[in-house]
C-alpha cells in the first residue's frame, strides 16, 4: 500500500470518528454545556408569554403547568383563585418587555437552568427569572421569578469559560459562618421574630420592612387573634458573586392565622387573599398560605444578607 493512499485511509478514519459522537448508553443524561443559546431563550420566553395571556384569557391556571413549575406556578395558580373567588378577571399581559441578558451555568448534569433580567418597562420593575429543564425532551419551566427595581443594582456575578457564570450548591461555603441555605434559614428566623438573633445577622431591608407593616395590620384587626410564621425552602438556585459571596434565589413559606370570635364579622381589606378565602363571620381558626421567591444577596467576607427583590402571593387556605 502506498504512503498516500494510506494517509488518505487515515484521514477518512479521523473525519468518520469526528463526525459520529461518542454513544452514550440509553437514558444517560451526563452532559456539559450552556443552557440555552440565545435565540433559543427568545423562543422560549415568546411561549412562556402566550401561555399565560392564554391562561388569564380563560381564567384557568391548567396552561401554566405547560411553562411554571413549583413555587412561582403555586403563586400564579393561587392569584387565579382569588380572582375567580373574587368575581374579578384578570388583565392579560401586554407590558413592553426586554430581555436585558440571560446567564446559564455550565453543568455537568440535568437540570440545566439559565438566569435571565428581563425589564418590564409598563410595571417600572426587573423580573430577574430563573428556567429550568429536566430532561433533553422537557419543555423549560419557569421556577422562579423575584422583581427588582429598575434602579435596583445586582452584584457582579463570577464567571466561568464562556462568560458562564459558576453555581453554588445549597451548602457551598460562602464565608466561614453561612453557606445559601445557612442564609436562607437564617433570614427566615429574622421574620419570625425580630427580637432572636437572627434578626441581628441580617439587613433589615425592605422586604421585611414591608412584612412587618403586613403584620401589624392584621394584628389590628378588631376581635381577631392573628399569628405568623417563616419558614425556608431547599435552596436550588445560586450564582458565586465576584466578591465571593453570592446570589441566591430563596423560596419562604409564609403562615399567617386567624382565630375570629364566635358570631363575629369581620370586615377583610377589599380584594385581598382574606377576603377571598375567608366569610365575612367565621367562628374557628385557619391558615393562609403564602410563597414569597427572595432574591438574596450573601456579601463575601462575612457581611449580612438582604432581598433585592421578590414575588409572592398567597397559595392555599387551611381550616375554613
Amino acid at each position: 500500500m502506498s504512503r498516500v493512499r494510506s494517509l488518505l485511509i487515515v484521514l477518512i478514519l479521523a473525519t468518520s470518528l469526528t463526525a459520529c459522537a461518542m454513544p452514550h448508553k440509553k437514558g444517560d443524561q451526563t452532559i456539559e454545556k450552556i443552557a440555552a443559546s440565545n435565540a433559543e431563550t427568545q423562543e422560549i420566553f415568546t411561549r412562556y408569554r402566550e401561555t399565560r395571556n392564554l391562561a388569564i384569557t380563560l381564567l384557568d391556571p391548567k396552561p401554566l403547568s405547560t411553562v411554571e413549575t413549583g413555587p412561582v406556578l403555586a403563586i400564579d395558580s393561587g392569584s387565579f383563585e382569588v380572582s375567580q373567588r373574587l368575581a374579578r378577571k384578570q388583565k392579560t399581559d401586554t407590558s413592553t418587555l426586554d430581555v436585558l441578558d440571560v446567564k446559564s451555568p455550565l453543568v455537568k448534569k440535568y437540570p440545566l437552568w439559565f438566569m435571565a433580567r428581563v425589564r418590564d418597562g409598563t410595571r417600572g420593575v426587573i423580573k430577574v427569572q430563573v428556567f429550568e429543564r429536566h430532561t433533553s425532551v422537557d419543555p423549560w419551566l419557569l421556577s422562579a421569578s423575584p422583581e427588582i427595581l429598575l434602579d435596583t443594582t445586582l452584584p457582579a456575578l463570577r464567571t466561568g469559560p464562556d462568560d458562564t457564570i459558576v453555581p453554588v450548591g445549597a451548602n457551598g461555603r460562602l464565608s466561614a459562618r453561612m453557606t445559601p441555605q445557612d442564609a436562607a434559614e437564617t433570614y427566615a428566623e429574622a421574620l419570625n421574630d425580630p427580637a432572636n438573633t437572627a434578626a441581628d445577622k441580617v439587613e433589615k431591608d425592605g422586604f421585611i420592612k414591608q412584612m412587618r407593616v403586613i403584620e401589624d395590620a392584621n394584628r389590628s384587626l378588631k376581635n381577631v387573634t392573628f399569628g405568623q410564621t417563616w419558614a425556608a425552602e431547599d435552596v436550588e438556585f445560586a450564582a458565586r458573586t465576584e466578591d465571593g459571596g453570592a446570589l441566591v434565589f430563596v423560596t419562604l413559606l409564609r403562615l399567617d392565622s386567624y382565630t375570629v370570635k364566635n358570631g363575629v364579622s369581620v370586615a377583610w381589606p377589599k380584594g385581598s387573599a382574606q377576603q377571598a378565602f375567608l366569610s365575612n363571620a367565621i367562628t374557628t381558626t385557619g391558615k393562609l398560605r403564602y410563597y414569597h421567591q427572595v432574591l438574596l444577596y450573601v456579601p463575601g467576607g462575612g457581611g449580612k444578607p438582604r432581598a433585592l427583590g421578590q414575588y409572592g402571593g398567597v397559595v392555599g387556605a387551611d381550616g375554613f
